[in-house]
């Protein structure tokens, strides 16, 4: 998940907690205090009641009833009852059928009044000590808080309205506050695609923030970090550009030595094998010093230049020719039999010098560990890729080998005495990489191995 969507949901979902706990505030203690006003008037109006009753004769009073129940305010649908009890006790002398349990009158009778709400009326209930009469009194007053209820319906439908405008608000200004927040990060992604192994010189600028807010922060110590490794990475390429010019003039000293010394030395001579050994050897050292020098280059600059185009199949076939010339015993066979007849489909647009290195590599290897020097080569063409397979079938490579192919100096356990440097295939690997190139190997051992590489087109 995104920064900006989970900025975003984290920032919704605290604000609607907020907004939706406040809104059941609101409502819950509105209800609340619309409900104990209620009972308030409920109450006063079952005191006006008792107290005319206690101090008249309730016999002479019903015009006063309807009178005192049309004028109170907001006690619609609603009724007195009037329930004589036995002094000094809880007795009632008739129950009424209303839905108030025993406790209800029981309690009015002890703590002097008492609350009940069943469903939407309100009942509540007065003692009096009536000192005119045998018996005291308990007024039960009823009503329907019609106008509460009509305030409670309409203050939930402004509240729930408002939640609903208030969240939107709160996921629209969510997003913008994660676009504005993250555009000094999406600036320093942007920066960040530019810089390659070529463009170490590039650093990245400040435009939005303060040099001491964390951005500001990250970004300094970014920009350090490069010029650090700028400084490295230059300090390496001069090392490797020296060190591979002050060995290769040395060693081609060494080798033209060598070969003067062979063609005047007889065969008899005892100290001709261990010159043409000093040649050898040189020619396979120069050989791993022109590698080492090509793979550096190649993981330093990852900008191809001398780009053109060329027919994969002549240079397939030019590899083929020097392979032969190096080892007449190799037998190479090109089957180009899947080719189309327009030729401008061969066309790929690559450093040819890099490719022949590339492809000659993989011949090499295919002959050197094939069975009886045999190799086959295939060529094919599709909408969007050439594909080219090299397959032998010698000694393959072992399973537990191939996760390391492609590691510096690593030679599988199977080539035994044959020559190599563990390198060909690393500096092949960083060609084709660098062309946009794939390069995959399947090799079961002692059945052979098949190299496919598809390059686009």
């Amino acid at each position: 998940m995104k920064i900006k969507t989970r900025i975003i949901l984290l920032f919704t979902t605290i604000s609607i907690f907020y907004i939706v706990s406040f809104a059941i505030y609101v409502s819950y203690f509105t209800r609340d205090s619309l409900q104990t006003k209620f009972y308030h008037r409920l109450e006063e109006n079952a005191t006006i009641v008792g107290n005319h009753i206690v101090q008249n004769d309730e016999y002479n009073n019903q015009i006063y009833y309807e009178v005192r129940r049309k004028y109170l305010a907001q006690l619609s649908a609603g009724k007195d009852y009037l329930i004589r009890i036995v002094k000094d006790s809880t007795n009632l002398r008739f129950k009424p059928d209303l839905p108030m349990p025993a406790s209800f009158y029981r309690e009015a009778i002890v703590s002097g009044k008492a609350q009940y709400l069943h469903e939407k009326t309100s009942y509540v209930a007065v003692f009096f000590v009536d000192s005119l009469h045998k018996e005291d009194l308990l007024v039960i007053s009823e009503g329907v808080d019609e106008y509460g209820h009509d305030e409670q319906r309409t203050l939930d439908r402004t509240v729930v309205s408002g939640a609903l405008i208030a969240v939107a608000l709160v996921f629209l200004l969510s997003f913008y506050f994660a676009n504005k927040l993250l555009v000094p990060i999406q600036a320093i992604n942007d920066d960040l695609t530019q810089i390659d192994i070529s463009r170490l010189d590039m650093r990245l600028q400040n435009k939005f923030n303060s040099e001491s807010d964390e951005i500001g922060t990250l970004i300094a110590n970014f920009n350090s970090m490069m010029n650090r490794l700028d400084i490295s990475m230059k300090s390496q390429q001069s090392f490797i550009g020296n060190a591979s010019h002050s060995l290769r003039t040395p060693l081609t000293i060494i080798g033209g030595e060598a070969e003067l010394a062979l063609q005047s030395l007889d065969k008899q001579h005892e100290a001709y094998y261990s010159v043409e050994t000093i040649s050898k050897q040189t020619n396979k050292m120069a050989l791993i010093v022109n590698n080492l020098l090509l793979l550096s280059r190649s993981g330093f600059d990852r900008k191809i230049k001398n780009k053109q185009l060329i027919r994969i199949d002549e240079l397939l076939y030019e590899v083929r020719r020097n392979e032969k010339a190096v080892n007449p015993e190799a037998r190479i066979h090109l089957d180009f039999s899947n080719i189309p007849n327009e030729s401008h489909r061969l066309n790929v647009f690559v450093n040819p010098d890099l490719f022949y290195i590339a492809f000659s590599n993989l011949l090499s290897n295919a002959c050197k560990f094939g069975d009886d020097n045999t190799v086959t080569v295939s060529l094919e063409c599709h909408l969007n890729n050439v594909i080219v397979k090299i397959t032998d079938d010698g000694i393959g490579i072992p399973k537990q080998d191939q996760p390391h192919i492609f590691e510096s100096f690593f030679r599988a356990s199977n080539v035994g005495q044959i020559y190599g440097n563990g390198l060909g295939l690393v500096l092949t690997k960083n060609i084709f990489d660098l062309h946009g190139a794939k390069l995959a190997i399947a090799s079961i051992e002692n059945h052979g191995t098949s190299v496919t590489i598809e390059i686009p087109v």
